[in-house]
């Protein structure tokens, strides 16, 4: 499945209209591809837009990260930046412990670039257990841990302070990397938590993040702060893509200077909290017993269900109703969670959606 993939109906599922944030940023994209003179006949430089860079650092520092645009690599989204950290600072056979349950993209590129994986317990509510990552790294040769410090897919944790610093503790101890996959960072709506950069002290952090899950997929425009190996990633990011749009960084980079992201932010925001307390109010009505998280932010919560329950199955039935859920088990590479659900509140509860979900208890026999 696509990193994308959530509960959701097949095609033919009604349709929003486009969000006015998103009107104004076509309108920005346009406008910086008709400032266009003979910069089109050459490539970006391989960091990226200066003008975009420099927008992601201020925005860095509203979240405790005092980033310079420098530090920054722009790339086609965070599952390449992710795919650079690794190339980084890992070699074919090293080990790199995971949350369990963690994004399941995650686990396909270990398994492309021929690396070991170590499953990390995470609880539901605070993020990467670090007491059980501080005694599996008694136990392994550990070159990487990758974790989502906020608000992690599948089940919307956060980890709180003191876990973040020991957890930097352990990677300066241990000289190790940490990978924080960010992505979800800017949509919580009570705080915004800040970044693991921000008690980097070490600089053992490689940030990564895009704008795929708060504003728009088909951007593919993300970014990569590499601490002590940034040089190294902007060099592999130079062999493997060369460069980035030019015209669409700087319409982001207008869209973010003239207060358009911030803005529709504020609105999205907004509406993710309401999506999810419809998705628990509709939760509360199922005629079985049930656990859910209650995430105040990302866009999806975690499911737990009877553990005769087997959603891999459950899949398969609801398939057939028109409905695409996503199992457990495709949160991590031991075969657990098999009775568990990655449910979305990205999308507005239509009634065609409401009416699905409903239908999933049934098919739970």
């Amino acid at each position: 499945m696509s990193r994308s993939a959530a509960f959701d109906l097949l095609p033919g599922s009604d349709k929003n209209e486009v969000p006015a944030g998103i009107v104004q940023l076509n309108r920005s994209i346009s406008r910086a591809l008709r400032r266009q003179r003979g910069d089109f006949q050459y490539y970006d430089e391989p960091a990226g837009d200066p003008s975009l860079r420099q927008q992601i650092a201020l925005r860095a520092a509203k979240r405790g990260w005092q980033a310079e645009a420098d530090e920054l690599c722009i790339t086609s989204g965070c599952q390449q930046s992710l795919f650079l950290a690794l190339m980084a600072v890992c070699q074919k056979g090293d080990v790199v412990a995971v949350e369990a349950p963690g994004f399941y993209g995650v686990l396909q590129l270990l398994e492309q670039l021929g690396l070991q994986v170590v499953e990390i317990p995470a609880s539901a509510e605070t993020g990467l257990d670090v007491g059980a990552f501080e005694q599996t790294l008694q136990r392994w040769d550990i070159k990487a841990c990758v974790v989502s410090p906020s608000f992690a897919t599948p089940t919307g944790a956060s980890m709180s302070l003191h876990s973040r610093v020991h957890l930097i503790e352990l990677a300066e101890r241990h000289d190790l990397a940490i990978i924080e996959d960010d992505i979800y960072g800017e949509s919580g709506w009570l705080v915004v938590p800040d970044t693991l950069k921000a008690v980097d002290h070490p600089n053992r952090v490689i940030h990564c993040s895009s704008l795929s899950k708060v504003l728009s997929r088909d951007l593919r425009l993300g970014w990569i702060s590499g601490g002590r190996w940034h040089d190294d990633i902007v060099r592999l990011k130079l062999t493997s893509q060369l460069a980035s749009s030019r015209f669409i960084q700087r319409g982001v980079a207008d869209f973010f200077a003239d207060g358009g992201y911030a803005a529709y932010l504020r609105r999205y925001r907004q509406q993710l909290q309401c999506q999810r307390d419809q998705l628990l109010d509709l939760l509360g009505t199922w005629p079985i017993p049930i656990r859910a998280t209650s995430p105040a932010g990302g866009l999806a919560l975690w499911l737990e269900l009877p553990e005769h329950v087997d959603t891999i199955k459950l899949y398969n039935r609801a398939l057939d109703e028109g409905v695409v859920i996503t199992p457990g088990e495709l949160f991590s590479m031991s075969g657990k969670f098999s009775n568990c659900l990655r449910l979305s509140f990205a999308h507005p509860w239509t009634r065609a959606r409401a009416e699905a979900l409903m239908r999933l208890p049934g098919l739970m026999a």
